[in-house]
C-alpha cells in the first residue's frame, strides 16, 4: 500500500528566483547610486539612495516569498548586507579620520662608461619588461628597503610611528595602537605606504599617507632621505671592499718580494759572491790571459829546442811554468763547469738566475698591486650610484581618503555577492534534506 505525499515547495528554485530579482533590482539601483557620483551633493544623497535600494529589495523579497519562510531570507539580507553597509557609511562619513597622501618618484643612476649603443636583445627585453637594467635592479633594492622593517627602525621605530600615526583626534580604528608590537607596527607601516617600480624607466613611485598634510610630507621626505643614505652606503661598501682587496693584494705582493730578496741575500752570503755572472767573467778573463801566456811558453820551447838541450835550466824553467799554467787552467775550468761539483760558477749562475727571476716577478706583482690600490682609492672618492629625485614630495592640499561613496558602494555589492552565495548554499542543503 503506497501513500502519496503532497509536493513541497522547492526552496532552492524559489531562492534562485529571489536572488535573480534582487540582482536585477540591485543593478537598477546601482545605476541610480553610481550616476550622481560626479555631482557635488553625492555625500548627502547617498543615504537616501541606499535606503531606497534596500527598501525596494526588501519589498521584492517580501513579495517573492510571501506566505512562506522568506522572512528568514529577508532578515538575513538586512543583517548581513544592509545594516553593515549603513554602519560603514556612518563610520566613513562622520568618524573616519581624513588621510592625506604625499607622493615622490625616485630613480637610481650609476656612473657608467659610454657604450657603443643598445643591442637588439636588450631593447626586446626592455619592451617585454624582462630586461636586466641595472637602474631597475637598484630601484628594486630601494623598493624592498622601503617595505622592510629596517626603514621603520631607521625612522625611529615606535616613537616615530606614534608621533605620526597615533595623534589625538585620530579615530580608534585608524590610529596606531599604543601597545602594538614590532610586527604590528611594520604591518601598519605597510598599510600607509605604497611603492612600485616601472620596469621600463626604472622609476620608483612611493606614496605615503598620514592624518595631517605635514605628517604625510615629512614621511615622504624621510623616505627619500633614508633611501639616499642606503644608496650611498651600498656605494661605499662596494668601494671599501674593492679597496680592502687591493690593500690585501699589496700586502701579499710586498711579502712575496721581501721573501724573494731574502733568498737572494742568503745565496750571496752562502757563496760569498755578489754576482756569479761577474765571477764567471773574471774567471774567463783570467783563463784568457793564462792561455796567451801558455802559447808564448810553448812557442819559446819550440824555438829554443834546436839550439838548447832539454836539460838546460831555461828549458826546465819553461816546462815548469807550462805545467803550472796547465794546472791553473784545469782548476779554473772546474770552477766554471763540472758535472760532479755543486759549487761551480755555472750552478751558481743557474740558481742565481732563478732567484732573480722570482724577485723580478715579485716586483712586477707589487707594482701592479700598487697601481690597483691607487686606482681603488680614486674610485672610492667618486660616488658611483646616485639617487635622483624625479618628483619632489609636496604638501597635500586635500584629503585623498576616505572615499566614502566608492568604499560604501564596493562594500555593499561585496556583501551582496557573499550573502547571495551563502543563501544559495543554505537553500541547496535544505532542499536536499527534504
Amino acid at each position: 500500500m503506497s501513500t502519496h505525499r503532497a509536493p513541497r515547495p522547492r526552496k532552492l528554485t524559489d531562492v534562485i528566483a529571489t536572488a535573480q530579482n534582487v540582482a536585477r533590482l540591485s543593478s537598477t539601483k546601482a545605476i541610480e547610486i553610481l550616476a550622481p557620483l560626479t555631482t557635488k551633493d553625492v555625500a548627502s544623497r547617498l543615504p537616501a539612495l541606499i535606503r531606497q535600494s534596500v527598501e525596494g529589495m526588501s519589498e521584492t523579497l517580501a513579495n517573492a516569498r510571501a506566505g512562506s519562510r522568506g522572512g528568514l531570507v529577508g532578515r538575513s539580507f538586512v543583517y548581513a548586507v544592509a545594516l553593515p553597509t549603513f554602519l560603514f557609511w556612518l563610520y566613513a562619513a562622520f568618524w573616519e579620520s581624513s588621510r592625506y597622501v604625499a607622493e615622490t618618484r625616485l630613480t637610481v643612476r650609476a656612473q657608467q662608461q659610454k657604450k657603443a649603443g643598445p643591442d637588439a636583445t636588450s631593447m626586446v627585453s626592455k619592451l617585454m619588461g624582462t630586461g636586466g637594467d641595472v637602474s631597475s635592479q637598484d630601484a628594486y633594492i630601494v623598493l624592498n628597503y622601503v617595505k622592510s622593517r629596517a626603514i621603520v627602525a631607521d625612522l625611529g621605530g615606535r616613537d616615530y610611528m606614534e608621533k605620526k600615526f597615533a595623534r589625538a583626534g585620530v579615530d580608534y580604528f585608524s590610529r596606531l595602537g599604543r601597545k602594538a608590537d614590532a610586527e604590528e607596527i611594520w604591518k601598519y607601516w605597510l598599510s600607509h605606504i605604497s611603492a612600485s617600480v616601472d620596469t621600463l624607466s626604472g622609476i620608483l613611485t612611493v606614496r605615503a599617507d598620514a592624518f595631517l598634510p605635514k605628517d604625510a610630507l615629512d614621511v615622504a621626505r624621510d623616505i627619500v632621505r633614508l633611501s639616499e643614505q642606503l644608496v650611498n652606503k651600498i656605494t661605499l661598501r662596494n668601494r671599501s671592499d674593492a679597496l680592502s682587496r687591493a690593500e690585501l693584494e699589496v700586502t701579499l705582493s710586498r711579502q712575496m718580494l721581501a721573501e724573494a730578496r731574502e733568498k737572494t741575500l742568503q745565496f750571496r752570503n752562502k757563496n760569498v759572491i755578489i754576482d756569479p755572472g761577474s765571477r764567471a767573467k773574471s774567471i774567463g778573463e783570467l783563463m784568457g790571459k793564462l792561455t796567451l801566456e801558455r802559447i808564448d811558453i810553448v812557442n819559446a820551447l819550440s824555438t829554443f829546442s834546436s839550439s838548447l838541450s832539454g836539460d838546460a835550466p831555461s828549458q826546465r824553467l819553461q816546462r815548469s811554468r807550462l805545467a803550472a799554467i796547465d794546472q791553473q787552467l784545469d782548476e779554473l775550468k772546474k770552477k766554471l763547469a763540472d758535472t760532479e761539483g755543486s759549487d761551480t760558477v755555472s750552478a751558481q749562475i743557474a740558481s742565481y738566475e732563478r732567484l732573480k727571476l722570482d724577485e723580478q716577478f715579485a716586483e712586477k706583482l707589487y707594482s701592479i698591486a700598487q697601481t690597483s690600490y691607487y686606482r681603488a682609492r680614486q674610485e672610492l672618492e667618486k660616488q658611483q650610484l646616485y639617487l635622483v629625485t624625479v618628483v619632489e614630495p609636496t604638501l597635500p592640499e586635500s584629503a585623498t581618503y576616505p572615499k566614502v561613496v566608492v568604499d560604501t558602494v564596493l562594500l555593499f555589492f561585496g556583501l551582496l555577492v557573499a550573502w547571495a552565495v551563502v543563501s544559495l548554499i543554505y537553500a541547496s542543503i535544505e532542499d536536499h534534506m527534504v
